[in-house]
């Protein structure tokens, strides 16, 4: 069966703009599914153990993971879901579940939301710079949040269910809880002055190498700026980034091959040959292990995710 889509009007009370429902998932041998709905907007699950058919969406999702463990099963790829995790569907994202091995079940909530809430939220910040990182990569971010957090969120959440609080008041409070999540996660944090002990020139050097012109011609380019030996340059990386340079420098060159991927129609071949990889199979090889699909993969859902903005 092909991908469905879940319609907005079937899952969201119009007058508020947002759903939020309590999920209680267990998995069966057979190849039915049948749920039990009880008060306020409880559900009791038993799905086939060949996992739950693959949709999208008309709106945004949050998956919370209360308990237990699941499969997201999203764009092609799987990502295993632990306590504590909250998960921001896209619209396009084509997902479904299948149970994680040795969890015979969870629990989760579910937030649906209008669209029209980004606006909001972004006149409320006067930035989409969320937005933008909300979209831009080809799997829904993850997150962990500390277990008392998570406490609190789901009572806040399954509190808006609670039978005398008007579609108005609800409406707010969805909006409040929405723009604290999406605040949170999608906004670039500034480091503390002074949290780092890096020594100023490698955070120079960093800044420096974050531009085309640097980070394309690689680690030369680093030596020339830096004057110190690759040894040594090495030795620090390991030190403050946990990571090599080549490692720093091929992230750079990753990142800006998926913007150009997005924003341009230039070849994967000449954009590779262009961005100073050693081979087309080098860089297929670091594009899949940083972004989780190919880079013709990425290009597509890129190009698809583009209707959100």
């Amino acid at each position: 069966m092909g991908t469905i889509t879940l319609e907005l009007d079937n899952f969201i009370n119009p007058a508020v703009g947002a759903e939020v429902s309590f999920h209680a998932i267990s998995w069966n041998a057979g190849r039915k599914q049948s749920f039990i709905p009880s008060g306020g907007n409880l559900h009791y699950h038993s799905l086939p153990s060949g996992g739950t058919v693959e949709h999208s969406h008309e709106f945004g999702e949050l998956i919370f993971l209360l308990s237990g463990s699941i499969i997201h099963r999203v764009n092609g790829e799987k990502q295993l879901l632990e306590p504590n995790s909250v998960v921001f569907v896209r619209p396009d994202d084509r997902h479904g579940f299948l149970p994680a091995p040795g969890a015979p079940d969870c629990e989760l909530l579910l937030l649906s939301f209008h669209l029209e809430l980004f606006v909001t939220i972004s006149r409320y910040l006067e930035d989409d710079a969320f937005l933008h990182r909300y979209t831009e990569s080809v799997l829904p971010a993850v997150f962990r949040v500390p277990e008392s957090r998570m406490n609190e969120l789901s009572l806040e959440l399954l509190s808006l269910n609670a039978q005398g609080i008007t579609p108005a008041i609800r409406k707010i409070r969805f909006k409040v809880l929405l723009a604290e999540l999406f605040t949170r996660f999608f906004l670039p944090q500034e480091a503390a002055p002074g949290s780092s002990d890096a020594p100023e020139w490698l955070e120079s050097l960093c800044e420096k190498m974050k531009t085309p012109e640097n980070f394309i011609p690689g680690l030369k380019r680093m030596q020339q700026l830096s004057g110190y030996t690759p040894e040594y340059l090495c030795k620090v990386f390991r030190k403050h980034l946990d990571r090599s340079p080549t490692e720093f420098i091929n992230e750079l060159r990753i990142n800006h091959a998926a913007r150009l991927l997005a924003d341009s129609g230039e070849s994967i071949a000449e954009l590779a040959y262009r961005l100073n990889f050693q081979s087309l199979s080098r860089f297929y090889h670091l594009f899949r292990k940083q972004y989780s699909c190919t880079p013709a993969e990425y290009r597509k859902r890129a190009l698809a995710a583009r209707r959100l903005l």
